[in-house]
């Protein structure tokens, strides 16, 4: 076993946050450029909101094209995740579905997704209301619907494994991973970032990137610079729904989010299903939270979901924890470069982060070493569009 790394009195570029972006950032600019880069995480990597992530790779997003294209990036990356990298990480199919009403909101959402998908080459499929009780025949009250969505090359990953995977993978592109270490505060002069204080002590850096989630605010406005971030508490459910249920529905469940709540399902690994919130709304202390779902949220959960999906009624709950979100406004990312020269922030992920991993450590890494980037246009998350309109873009038609 190789030595505990150590951390450095000196580095070209600070990544703050062990999560999955800030993994994915530390092996993008220690793979892809000349920086000396050193990783530095508190906890171990994954501890915060990546290893409690549902990890779900979706593209649909209504007609959001700029997520669409980040989210497929993202997935193919994913899928050559052990020819890119090195590193193996867990991989399962499930095509996702969405559900749609002509002439609502949701129901547009659905359908603009589709051709969205569409347009990119994307493989999704259009189902007519007469054809959703034999695609999803788990599944009662599809009657009430008009069409279905689905999102045919949906999948799902596990956060922890992704994020390790992008760790072990910087590491052996050369750049440094310190766990077990806070970062307390940035040090500037004269306008630009010079170091990191630790409570290990500092480290002279010319740039830092900070993806500490929740936390990211604090270390923000240690710098004046002010992130509009709410963390807030999500729940989550995994359901052993029984041999007659997986001998009837050997797929388990599509993806999808569950009509009359605010809950989202996918199969999981083992057998299981995963059931989650996505309030969105609970705002919680990162550092002090119940993480074990409410009562009331679990008889919620029976209801809707039950309603819905009638089989898992005699479900039994393999496990139960609860994670948190770092939300924006607008339920849009924050990356950009803010405050003193050499400050980047990669935040704001709202719940839906995951998927888009890989094209977020690849942008950050395009901002510090070429001050911008050709996969997208960067400035849809700048910092600043909270000054003049603090909605930001105003929140998607479904935050599922």
């Amino acid at each position: 076993m190789g030595a505990i790394p150590e951390l450095p009195d000196r580095t070209d570029t600070v990544v703050v946050g062990g999560g999955l972006v800030g993994a994915a950032t530390a092996y993008f600019l220690a793979a892809d450029s000349d920086r000396e880069v050193t990783l530095v995480e508190r906890d171990n990597i994954a501890a915060g909101s990546t290893g409690d992530s549902s990890a779900i790779l979706r593209h649909h997003y209504g007609d959001d094209e700029i997520y669409t294209e980040m989210a497929h990036w993202s997935h193919q990356f994913f899928r050559e995740f052990e020819a890119e990298t090195g590193q193996a990480i867990a991989h399962a199919d499930s095509p996702m579905v969405r559900f749609g009403e002509e002439g609502t909101a949701a129901g547009d959402y659905a359908a603009a997704g589709y051709d969205a998908l569409r347009d990119r080459d994307i493989p999704a499929t259009w189902l007519d209301g007469d054809e959703l009780p034999d695609a999803y025949p788990m599944y009662d009250g599809l009657e009430e619907f008009d069409f279905a969505v689905s999102d045919d090359t949906a999948a799902y990953s596990d956060g922890a494994d992704a994020a390790n995977g992008f760790a072990r993978a910087a590491a052996d592109a050369g750049a440094v991973v310190v766990t077990g270490v806070a970062v307390e505060g940035i040090a500037t002069e004269d306008g630009r970032v010079v170091g990191v204080e630790t409570e290990d002590g500092r480290v002279d850096c010319d740039e830092v990137v900070v993806a500490a989630g929740p936390w990211t605010p604090e270390l923000a406005a240690d710098v004046g610079v002010d992130v509009p971030i709410t963390p807030t508490r999500e729940q989550v459910v995994i359901l052993d729904p029984g041999d007659d249920y997986v001998e009837a529905f050997p797929e388990l469940t599509p993806t999808a989010s569950v009509p009359g709540g605010e809950w989202y399902l996918r199969p999981d690994f083992g057998d299981n299903v995963l059931v989650a919130t996505h309030y969105l709304t609970e705002e919680t202390d990162p550092d002090d939270y119940d993480d074990t779902p409410d009562e009331e949220t679990l008889l919620e959960l029976t209801d809707v979901v039950t309603e819905r999906i009638p089989g898992l009624a005699d479900a039994g709950i393999q496990g139960q924890y609860c994670g948190v979100y770092s939300t924006t406004p607008d339920h849009d990312f924050v990356l950009d470069e803010a405050g003193p020269d050499g400050c980047f922030l990669a935040c704001g992920f709202s719940g839906h982060g995951f998927k888009h991993g890989p094209a977020v450590g690849r942008i950050v890494r395009d901002l510090v070493v070429d001050g911008d980037t050709d996969l997208v246009d960067a400035d849809y998350f700048a910092l600043d569009r909270f000054d003049e309109h603090p909605e930001g873009h105003g929140k998607p038609a479904d935050n599922v």
